[in-house]
């Protein structure tokens, strides 16, 4: 797993300047390489193409390397060349005059890239031009003709968990020198990200799964596990949700207004708690996996307002809780799956809502929790040659586009053991807590804050023991439709 820290630091006299210098040569550089990818060079020639050109003077080999390096990522993710350096909305401010000349350049200025490497001369490996001194609290600069520039670290009494993993980094490349380190430096911030070792798979109970269900506003766990008393049948020891419904309202202010600034740093701060959390859940309960949705949502207009259209394109805090969700189980030895989310919320809320006594979205978690107990693989459907296509298969949208047909295979299949349940207009509502609250037993507590008084995420959390078996009839169901299309395909 890749991680990176990130502080401020304060520099020595006359390394601004240094540093001004390198991260011009180096951004030259890094364009001057990533145009010559584009245009055909081979990776084996570009060493030689850029040294020869004024792009590749003063400069030291290294950062010459570690150039080629970032601009081989970027040809890699973008090998047509549709990449503006600097970002387009500067481009688009310097086109319009709205941006000076040195503007321009600042945007378009890279941090200094230092690439790491594990057997790198010297008393320390991870990188050839920096060194770390966490007893200093200082990363030491190795610049141009032997002069070393000391770069003290701003580490306050909170960063024990950052001083931590920068101690346990030092001494892995001062003992086994088997862990490089990169470094990216700008004006006031040092980032330093290396790879590190996978931690062994924790122990779990064999067929019991942490299954999340995830929404814009709100995250519904439940633990699920196999009943070995009848195939296909599942049991749910625990259940929970959270709700953060105020992280998913614009402020209406400013991107840079400074209560915008804190509304911003507070959500990824208490994102980040929920992260630890569902994190210790897994631990807690001892599970041998994490379910997840396998989501798939592009950023396009939904038909259903605009509302909607921002929770579901800007406001899915994919950084902020699934990426640190995803460190922290790895962290943890917990494996992390995904599975298809089709029909989960309408089947979860229509058959264990009120069976089980749980509201929405606990209940569609139960439901991608028995999907990854007990898997059923929907063959693909195919179309009938004989069969004339629709009518409006072919028809194109007011923009022009093409409408496409939504029938995946694991789409299709759901949507046919929904209809085979003969759904009513009643079924496909969600069950809110307040639907539920004569059938919850008594003595659940209600929603309380997750950390503290003023935390913004609340969770609801009711104890209760180990539900009946259920999902036995929906099992067998999803089997013979399974095994029915699966045998007209062959057919």
């Amino acid at each position: 797993m890749t991680r990176t820290i990130k502080l401020r630091y304060e520099g020595i006299s006359g390394f601004g300047e240094l540093l001004a210098g390198q991260r011009r040569l180096q951004s030259r550089l890094i364009r001057s390489a990533y145009r010559r990818l584009v245009d055909g060079t081979m990776q084996r020639d570009l060493y030689t193409v850029l040294r020869s050109h004024a792009v590749g003077q003063g400069l030291h080999t290294w950062l010459i390397l570690s150039g080629m390096k970032k601009a081989s990522a970027l040809h890699a993710r973008f090998p047509q060349g549709g990449i503006v350096f600097g970002g387009r909305r500067a481009l688009v401010g310097r086109a319009q005059g709205r941006m000076g000349r040195e503007e321009w350049r600042s945007a378009r200025l890279m941090p200094l890239y230092v690439e790491g490497h594990a057997r790198s001369h010297g008393s320390q490996g991870g990188n050839h031009l920096a060194t770390l001194d966490l007893a200093g609290d200082r990363v030491v600069f190795h610049g141009p003709k032997g002069v070393d520039y000391p770069l003290r670290l701003i580490l306050s009494r909170k960063s024990r968990e950052y001083r931590r993993r920068l101690a346990e980094l030092q001494a892995r490349c001062e003992t086994l020198r088997d862990t490089p380190f990169t470094v990216s430096i700008d004006e006031r911030e040092i980032a330093l990200t290396w790879k590190e070792p996978e931690v062994a798979r924790a122990p779990g109970i064999a067929g019991r799964v942490l299954a999340l269900d995830l929404n814009p506003e709100k995250l519904g766990w439940a633990v699920v596990e196999r009943d070995l008393t009848e195939a296909g049948s599942c049991r749910c020891p625990a259940w929970g949700v959270f709700e953060f419904p105020g992280f998913s309202r614009p402020p209406g202010l400013a991107s840079d207004d400074p209560r915008s600034i804190l509304f911003s740093s507070k959500r990824r701060y208490e994102l980040a708690i929920l992260a630890k959390k569902v994190a210790l859940l897994a631990k807690h309960h001892r599970v041998s996996g994490v379910i997840t949705e396998r989501l798939a949502i592009a950023p396009k207009d939904h038909g259903r307002g605009r509302r909607f259209n921002r929770l579901t394109n800007q406001v899915w805090f994919r950084r902020g809780l699934l990426e640190p969700m995803a460190r922290r189980l790895a962290n943890a030895g917990v494996i992390h799956s995904q599975v298809n989310p089709a029909y989960s919320s309408k089947l979860g809320n229509a058959l264990w809502a009120d069976l089980l006594r749980i509201p929405d979205p606990a209940c569609a978690a139960v439901e991608i929790g028995r999907r990854a107990i007990w898997q059923v693989k929907f063959p693909a459907p195919q179309r009938d040659p004989a069969k004339p296509p629709m009518p409006n298969v072919r028809r194109r949208r007011k923009d022009g586009a093409r409408v496409r047909p939504r029938m995946g295979p694991a789409l299709g299949g759901w949507r046919r053991v929904w209809s085979q349940l003969e759904p009513k207009a009643a079924d496909a509502r969600r069950r809110s807590r307040a639907d539920l609250r004569p059938l919850l037993p008594p003595g659940n507590p209600r929603l309380a804050p997750l950390v503290n008084p003023r935390s913004k995420v609340l969770r609801y959390e009711p104890r209760g023991g180990t539900s009946p078996p259920f999902g036995a009839d929906l099992h067998a169901l999803c089997l013979k439709l399974a095994a029915g299309a699966d045998l007209c395909r062959r057919v």
